[in-house]
């Protein structure tokens, strides 16, 4: 009896609710959703980011803009979060609902391409700096060893992602704490950190910008963990939790120590301070938690898309598939433009998440998540066109602080406008009388 309870276990957390609304008993803890939250934010991407703002920016100047850019994540993930949170839908279903079952197959492998893209990228860039410090290691083999590895976490959905999170979160917040120790008792201290003068100025506008494109498709998908969460208000602590204390924080060291050690490059930054031992355990920890999370949302994402297609193939399997296509993206040598990659995702994710925060807080309110997916259309065009329109809008105009926050309004305001007036259309259309009801007034 234990072991076929054991192995309906195994095979639920395998799954992970894909494609139906997680249950109320399978909902999980505040603290969960925190170290959850915050082990996904504490990303590689965190310290690319840092090094940008650090070398492009006065102290002041660049923790303005880390503050700006987390908020503005903050806000939109808690927006979507609570999507996730009150409907149990992963971020792939909600979009079946808002862009209609066909479609969220476009939707879902655009955006499941694109977060494996961005794991690809990642390995390759730190694959490189791993094969400096460890020369016996050569980048494809570190590619292979660790698409491998963070396949047994994000294989196992929620479970595997909190389990990971709990052992690596404490790990990296003391070597954080350890590098900033580092740079306070070092000549000059904090007070040359502050007096730091960028050679090459980048502005405040592409800093704040270059924090919320780094984050703005984790914003966009942060449903596919709120969805396990048990309260309205564990979505938000969760969500603070993840870009302020995550993210936020660990940008702040990246930059600081980039403006202590004068170099971008997150290796060469630890190993100016002494810590090229930490900084490696850092790199591979920081990493991981990235690439699992996005790993995760990419095997839902294709998991929707083959179940609309009538391929009936499993979370499982797709979780297999996507790490292929990260490993065959780093094979191909794209490290080099990754901020290239980020300002695709600056145009593209930003209006996504911004459609459903309309439809979901606009359009379509008090309905739950069954009753939303038995009702979504097979298309529902304005919805695309509205994503379109608001991508190409932030692409071509210059109104907001950044492409990213041009895209999210946007995205907001195109899809409340149309879908208001869509539906507005179909509400006033007349009703077509039938043959027999003209027969029934004659009667």
């Amino acid at each position: 009896m234990s072991t076929k309870v054991e192995s309906e276990s195994i095979a639920t957390d395998l799954d992970d609710h894909a494609l139906e609304p997680v249950p109320a008993h399978r909902r999980k803890s505040l603290i969960q959703m925190i170290i959850v939250q915050i082990g996904w934010n504490i990303s590689v991407s965190s310290f690319l980011v840092g090094g940008v703002v650090g070398g492009g920016t006065t102290f002041g100047e660049g923790m303005a803009a880390i503050l700006v850019g987390n908020l503005v994540l903050v806000a939109v993930s808690a927006l979507i979060g609570l999507v996730g949170y009150r409907t149990g839908l992963s971020s792939y279903l909600a979009a079946r609902v808002v862009f209609g079952r066909q479609g969220a197959v476009v939707v879902s492998l655009l955006l499941g391409v694109i977060a494996m893209g961005f794991i690809g990228v990642l390995m390759d860039t730190w694959s490189g700096a791993v094969h400096k410090l460890i020369p016996a290691i050569p980048p494809w083999a570190f590619i292979l060893a660790f698409g491998a590895a963070i396949t047994t976490t994000a294989i196992f959905g929620f479970k595997g992602l909190a389990k990971f999170s709990a052992i690596a979160v404490p790990i990296e917040v003391a070597i954080a704490l350890l590098a900033l120790f580092k740079i306070g008792g070092g000549d000059g201290g904090f007070a040359e950190v502050a007096a730091q003068q960028p050679a090459v100025p980048i502005g405040f506008a592409v800093a704040v910008g270059a924090v919320i494109s780094t984050w703005v498709t984790g914003a966009a998908l942060v449903g596919d963990v709120t969805r396990f969460a048990s309260r309205g208000r564990d979505v938000i602590i969760s969500c603070f939790a993840g870009f302020v204390v995550g993210a936020g924080v660990f940008e702040i060291i990246a930059t600081v120590s980039a403006m202590s050690v004068g170099n971008s490059n997150f290796v060469l930054v630890m190993q100016g301070l002494g810590l090229l031992a930490p900084a490696a355990v850092m790199l591979v920890l920081a990493l991981w938690n990235t690439a699992d999370n996005n790993l995760y949302s990419a095997s839902l994402a294709f998991t929707n898309a083959s179940n609309t297609l009538g391929l009936r193939v499993g979370k499982p399997t797709w979780t297999i598939i996507s790490i292929v296509i990260a490993v065959l993206v780093a094979f191909a040598g794209l490290a080099a433009q990754f901020l290239v990659f980020l300002n695709v995702i600056a145009i593209i994710a930003p209006p996504f998440a911004g459609v459903l925060i309309a439809h979901f807080w606009i359009l379509a309110r008090h309905r739950t998540g069954d009753q939303l997916l038995e009702s979504a259309p097979a298309v529902r065009a304005e919805a695309l066109v509205a994503w379109v329109v608001a991508a190409l809008l932030a692409k071509y105009t210059d109104v907001l602080l950044t492409d990213a926050i041009e895209g999210l309004v946007y995205g907001f305001v195109c899809y409340a406008v149309l879908g208001w007036a869509v539906t507005a259309l179909r509400r006033n259309a007349p009703v077509p009388v039938t043959a027999d009801a003209r027969e029934g007034d004659v009667r």
